[in-house]
This record gives structure tokens, sequence and C-alpha cells, in this order.
């Protein structure tokens, strides 16, 4: 499905942008999707592009087959990001979820699981389409990209802590543990979980624990990549109650079953591609 794929890590963008890529998708797979990470994602369709093809769990289908713009905004993803388009070029922009609000001034809950297009968006998007578009070379793109964002970064007068912790903090306190987010922000915050919880809507898009219960998928996805882990004890070692609670949820996020996914063909962890979805899997299957 990815052809040619060109990856640029903004340095000046830490906790904010994590990649800025280019990639050709090929016209030889009908159908993929993409597990979420909780990431916030703006894709740029170079030499125009069919983007009804390109959708979220959330997006109803009259919300779909009405895009007429080349540039879409992804929200934070809790669902697989599904893909029916033919071959074009994309240069998508992966995010932390506060960049939703601290970059274009949309309330992540807003946008979670949802696709919107760029007149939703504070910032000329179109303008942005239009350069890329001229530009000749991928280190052209993903630098005026860059420059782009970090201009609106900087343009950010007054960040809350809650937005700094998410930004700088969150690797010096993370270890082992891949649950230590809700107690731990809380404690030092002083807030209350309430409080905290009407943040994390805002900039996360959904509350503490259910932003964690993403990072305990992602740990799970990570760790049966491996063909000689049984299920029971990924479960144990990413803090399940048991196998079963471990399956309901892994299907939750991904929509397929551990053995589904481990059967399917993919690209690395997050990539899957179908012709026709599997029976078992609560996505939709028009188109």
């Amino acid at each position: 499905m990815f052809d040619d794929l060109k990856v640029h890590v903004p340095p000046s963008l830490g906790g904010v942008v994590d990649v800025i890529v280019e990639a050709h998708l090929g016209d030889y797979v009908k159908r993929a999707w993409i597990m979420p990470n909780g990431s916030v994602e703006v894709a740029f369709f170079l030499d125009g592009a069919n983007v009804e093809g390109f959708y979220m769990g959330d997006d109803t289908a009259s919300e779909r087959g009405s895009r007429r713009s080349f540039s879409l905004l992804f929200g934070a993803q809790t669902k697989p990001q599904v893909v029916k388009a033919p071959k074009t070029r994309v240069v998508i922009v992966m995010m932390a979820p506060i960049a939703a609000k601290l970059l274009f001034g949309i309330p992540a809950f807003e946008v979670h699981n949802r696709t919107i297009e760029p007149t939703m968006i504070q910032g000329d998007l179109a303008m942005i389409e239009d350069k890329l578009n001229s530009l000749p070379s991928f280190s052209e793109r993903a630098q005026f990209l860059e420059t782009y964002l970090l201009q609106r970064l900087r343009a950010q007068s007054d960040i809350p802590p809650f937005v700094s912790f998410m930004r700088h903090g969150q690797h010096a306190l993370q270890g082992s543990d891949p649950f230590w987010m809700s107690k731990t922000l809380i404690d030092k915050s002083g807030y209350s979980s309430v409080h905290m919880n009407r943040l994390a809507k805002i900039w996360l898009g959904t509350t503490l624990n259910r932003y964690e219960a993403l990072f305990r998928f992602r740990e799970a996805l990570d760790r049966i990549q491996a063909p000689e882990v049984n299920l029971a004890q990924v479960a144990a070692e990413c803090g399940y109650h048991d196998q079963a609670h471990f399956i309901h949820s892994f299907k939750k996020y991904s929509g397929l079953t551990p053995s589904e996914y481990r059967a399917a063909p993919k690209v690395g962890i997050d990539t899957l591609f179908f012709e026709e979805l599997p029976a078992s899997s609560p996505l939709d299957r028009t188109g």
C-alpha cells in the first residue's frame, strides 16, 4: 500500500508533532485500516485525490460523500482509520492529541474519532495545499510544514500547565507500568479528578482512564507480534483482568480479535490489508 515512504522528524516540535511522512498509496489493495494510536493527523493529498476513501470510525456516510477538499484533519484516534482510495500521493503530519487545540483551535473532543475539512480549522490549509504541490522535493515540503507549524506553536502565548506536562513531562514519569498517567497527573496537579478529566477531554479528546486504556492496547499490540507469545501471557503482562477481558478490549480498539489481527497481512504493526472485512468486525462494510 505504501510505496516510496519518506520520513522527517521535526526536532523543533517535540511533544507536539511526532513525524511528517510522505507516501504513494498503491492501487493494488481494495481496503486497509490503520490501528488507532491516539494521534491527531493532518493529511494533504497531492495531485488531487478522492478523499471520500479516507475516514474515521465515527464519520457518517453523508460526511464522507460530501468532501471536496484535498486535505483532512483526523482527530485523536481510538478506532481504526479506514482507507479505501485510488492510487495517490499524500503528506501526513502525525501529532500528539494536544495539537488539535494547541495548533488549530479545536477542542480535541469535537474531532475525537472523526475527520474534518479545512473550513473548520484555524489556519489556511488551502494555501498549504497549493504550496506543497509547488515544492519539488519531500525535504522542502517537510521543512515548509515544520516552519508553518512552529510559527503557530510560537503564537500561543498562554499554554496551560496540563499541556506543558503532556508535551514535556510524560517521558520522565512513565516507567514500566503503562497505567501511570491518571494517578500521577492528579497527584502532581493538586486538582480533583473531575477537573483533570475535564482538561483531558479538551486536550486529549477523552478521559484519562480511556486514554490510558488506549496505551494498554498499544502495549498489547506490540507484544502479540511474536507468534510464540500466548494471549494469556500478554493479558497478564499488560494488566488485563484475564484473557477474555483482553480479547474484548483488543477488539474494541482494533475491530478484530487478536487472532484475526495476527492472521491479517500488514505493514509494520499498524496497517492491515483486507479485500473484505472479517465477519466479526463491527467496522463499516460499505463501499
